[in-house]
């Protein structure tokens, strides 16, 4: 054993081993304390202690940057945790993860998700993290608690009570996900309690109230002069076709009642032109979703096609990629004919001018593509896709109709 009283010069002094291999070197002066070299001539201090009838070796730090005077006080300190039956490798896991900050977990829980949930998803955790967060995101998790909880919750709720619910149900999820995730070194998770519970238990939570509002067939046709008049009131040739875009977007999701996403980030191959369907694969709940589609959404599309040099139905600047934000226009809409909307508005829209037809509710659910909940129609009855296209051209028909001012 190379045993001799530990010195800077002498262990500048060893030699750097032969590759592959690694040297131990032990210090006179503090039983236990060693110092390794590998073959790249990194030098660190440890220690080791027989626990259980195993040695538990234990790293102190790197020589020069940790200096012989500070490893002998570090050795003497551990080594004695070890003789009380202490493991400092649990210890240091056990500190680390118990420190984790708001930040790291919303950082694992965001990839966790990656697979999981759609991008636009994580988006969205992110700006509500980062808007309403991000004064805690260096705290330690379990430095959160239940009165800091509620005062944020009501003041966020001062400006917005959806963002302010919004934001608790994120912090929820992550203390949810932090709960089944991180462990101590016995394995017992490190997070015992969610602070957001105190909202639900208090009932303060704020009421939300559900969107009601949609486009009423007297206002159709202000709302449509004002949509087809879009690329008219834009002498810039960009801004124009980003227009027309706008205008077509907006009267597809009306005829088809898609979400916007599943509108916005349509592709080319979503669309078969012999036989006049729509086929989306990826939806808010993941079921595939067929629609037909009658001869007026037809000629919209096959003139965008002919116009098109790109994979994506509704292009911003770049062809292959979607239209990002189309506020600006929204916008031009709602203050040319007076009726205000969201995005969101034409999807009720459609469903509320497809009830209005007396047009099933089994029926208006598939044309929506909301999940049957009813045993009978989700294993046995599998309906023909041709059975839509009556009440999509009743809509269609009711739609411009209306829009013509009748």
């Amino acid at each position: 054993m190379n045993r001799f009283n530990f010195t800077r010069n002498k262990i500048d002094a060893l030699p750097t081993p032969n590759k592959g291999c690694m040297d131990m070197y032990y210090d006179s002066k503090v039983i236990g304390l060693s110092i390794r070299i590998t073959s790249t001539g990194v030098k660190s201090f440890r220690v080791r202690k027989r626990i259980d009838k195993k040695y538990v070796p234990k790293t102190l730090g790197s020589f020069p940057d940790m200096t012989i005077k500070q490893a002998r006080v570090e050795a003497i300190k551990t080594l004695s945790q070890f003789s009380s039956g202490i493991d400092p490798n649990k210890e240091s896991r056990n500190k680390k993860i118990k420190g984790i900050t708001l930040r790291e977990v919303m950082d694992d829980y965001a990839h966790h998700k990656k697979n999981l949930i759609k991008d636009k998803t994580i988006r969205d955790y992110q700006i509500i993290f980062n808007g309403y967060l991000s004064e805690w995101k260096d705290k330690e998790l379990n430095s959160i608690k239940r009165s800091m909880v509620e005062k944020k919750h009501r003041a966020i709720g001062t400006t917005s009570i959806y963002r302010a619910n919004a934001t608790m149900r994120l912090l929820r999820a992550l203390f949810n996900f932090a709960n089944g995730e991180y462990e101590d070194s016995d394995g017992e998770p490190i997070i015992q309690h969610n602070p957001v519970v105190k909202i639900s238990l208090k009932k303060a939570w704020f009421r939300e109230k559900v969107r009601t509002n949609i486009i009423h067939p007297n206002e159709l046709k202000n709302w449509f002069d004002a949509v087809t008049s879009l690329p008219f009131h834009t002498a810039n040739i960009t801004h124009k076709n980003t227009s027309e875009t706008v205008r077509d977007y907006l009267i597809v999701m009306l005829f088809t009642g898609l979400r916007p996403g599943e509108a916005i980030n349509l592709k080319w191959g979503d669309i078969d032109f012999i036989n006049n369907l729509l086929h989306i694969e990826d939806t808010k709940n993941h079921e595939e979703h067929t629609l037909p589609l009658t001869s007026y959404l037809m000629s919209i599309l096959r003139r965008r096609k002919d116009e098109s040099t790109g994979s994506v139905v509704f292009p911003g600047y770049n062809p292959n990629k979607s239209l990002v934000n189309s506020n600006k226009q929204v916008k031009k809409v709602i203050k040319s004919s007076g009726v205000k909307f969201l995005l969101h508005d034409l999807r009720r829209t459609f469903a509320t001018y497809a009830d209005s037809l007396s047009i099933q509710h089994s029926t208006i659910k598939r044309l929506l593509n909301h999940k049957e909940k009813d045993v009978t129609s989700i294993h046995y009855i599998q309906p023909s896709i041709e059975t839509l296209r009556k009440p999509m051209q009743q809509i269609n028909d009711y739609i411009l109709e209306k829009k013509s001012g009748n």
